[in-house]
């Protein structure tokens, strides 16, 4: 095993040097006539999608590329089969299912081939009108600064997802409610009045559920004006002001009855289309699964939309969520296909593609301005926070980057648990999560020293 991976890390540095070499180099390259490979999480409607991507660009590339597409099924399956490949040097061309974390895993192990001299390349890259075109923040999310990585484009998005509150605007019209909550205290006065109420079938309904989950935690706190790492101490906040007070209207919320914690990651969203709370928070991308849901429940449900969770003047955001694909060493050829196909999937027609058949958001302007009527009129849930999107009032936040972001995530997991069934003093509960995370956070830089 030790000599495999000692020939794929030379491998892995003869190919880097290729690729931030002079810009001669990849203008010797042809790509004409490779066929290259590409794992992938996707299925259903996902799958549909890059279906048609995948055979546009197989069609119609002017260079004979040919991309096979091999679907491994879950995001944790092909975490696993990539894992197994860096052992045994049998790796696709492209992989999905790389979040930023993984990325850099993939960089130190030696086999992920960083983009930056593709994406500048004078004739295989973007024009100066085509990188305009993207959301640069978003980009800027797979650029970690800490370490060797030196703000390095390590992948590229492929799925952006925000994190946002769905609303049964049927339950709050019930209610006497026109219309989603925007603070604090009218998100309270709506979650104590639904837990009141009768499902469609008797069911009781139970407010707000509180999931143990750091994204739907942040979104609440960065909409409260809360910076969840402070760059530069170089170190997570979990005991600002804003921070506990989120925390503790969260506590109180629940103790009073207008809160629950659910029984499992997407249970609050089943609820929600079961008809049985008035609001819950989860992803743009689980709206498919969310009108399963209705269409399976017979709950009837109908007007609800998306919307971001309640905020304070000048701090609403979306909490952003950023698969990507990562490209690994080969050939410099089949490296350039790859880039090239790439390029395909951040095409305004593939962009709208992707979009109208996912409800993924794009990631550049013109796929947001090219969606059509027909699905934005059929679309409400994506409407809604489309146009507010467009409005230009909204932030866009995220975790910090580093390897074990997920883990540091989790810490506020802990903290909500410990707020709510565990009724732990709410700053109490934060300095431990906020001393567990920073712990992770100063591991990841000292592992990056060695």
């Amino acid at each position: 095993m030790r000599k495999i991976l000692v020939v794929l890390a030379l491998v892995s540095l003869m190919a880097m040097s290729f690729v931030v070499g002079a810009q001669d180099d990849l203008a010797d390259v042809d790509p004409t006539g490779q066929t290259i490979t590409y794992w992938h999480e996707w299925d259903g409607a996902q799958g549909e999608a890059i279906d048609l991507i995948i055979a546009d660009f197989n069609d119609n590339n002017e260079w004979g590329i040919t991309v096979e597409q091999v679907p491994i099924g879950s995001t944790g399956a092909v975490r696993d089969q990539i894992s197994a490949g860096i052992t045994t040097g049998e790796l696709p061309n492209l992989s999905g299912a790389t979040f930023a974390n993984d990325a850099m895993g993939y960089f130190l192990d030696g086999v992920l081939v960083p983009l930056d001299a593709y994406y500048n390349d004078p004739t295989w890259g973007f024009s100066e009108e085509e990188i305009a075109d993207f959301d640069q923040a978003l980009l800027d999310s797979n650029r970690p600064t800490i370490g060797l990585f030196d703000g390095e484009l390590l992948a590229w998005p492929s799925g952006l997802s925000f994190n946002v509150m769905s609303v049964n605007l049927e339950m709050l019209a019930e209610l006497g409610f026109d219309g989603p909550p925007t603070d604090l205290e009218t998100f309270r006065e709506v979650a104590c009045a639904a837990s009141e109420l009768e499902g469609p079938n008797g069911e009781d309904v139970q407010g707000f559920p509180i999931r143990t989950s750091g994204q739907d935690f942040y979104s609440f706190a960065a909409s409260n004006g809360a910076v969840i790492f402070d760059e530069e101490a170089g170190a997570y906040d979990f005991t600002s002001d804003e921070f506990l007070e989120i925390g503790q209207f969260f506590q109180d919320l629940y103790a009073d009855g207008c809160a629950y914690v659910p029984d499992g990651s997407f249970v609050n969203t089943a609820d929600f289309a079961f008809g049985l709370n008035p609001m819950a928070v989860g992803s743009t991308a689980g709206v498919p699964f969310i009108l399963g849901d209705i269409a399976d429940s017979e709950s009837g449900i109908e007007n609800w939309i998306n919307t971001t969770v309640p905020w304070t003047e000048g701090n609403r955001s979306l909490q952003t969520s950023l698969r990507s694909v990562g490209m690994f060493v080969s050939t410099p050829e089949e490296q350039l296909a790859t880039w090239l196909f790439i390029k395909h999937l951040a095409t305004t027609p593939s962009q709208v593609t992707w979009t109208e058949f996912t409800q993924y958001q794009p990631i550049t302007f013109s796929g947001l301005q090219g969606l059509s009527e027909e699905f934005l009129n059929d679309a409400p849930q994506f409407n809604s926070i489309f146009e507010a999107r467009m409005g230009g009032d909204i932030s866009l936040v995220s975790f910090p980057v580093h390897q074990r972001a997920f883990d540091a995530s989790a810490t506020i997991e802990t903290f909500i648990a410990n707020i709510t069934a565990g009724e732990m003093d709410v700053e109490e509960a934060a300095e431990m999560a906020q001393e567990e995370a920073n712990e992770i956070y100063q591991e990841d830089l000292e592992a990056l020293e060695e």
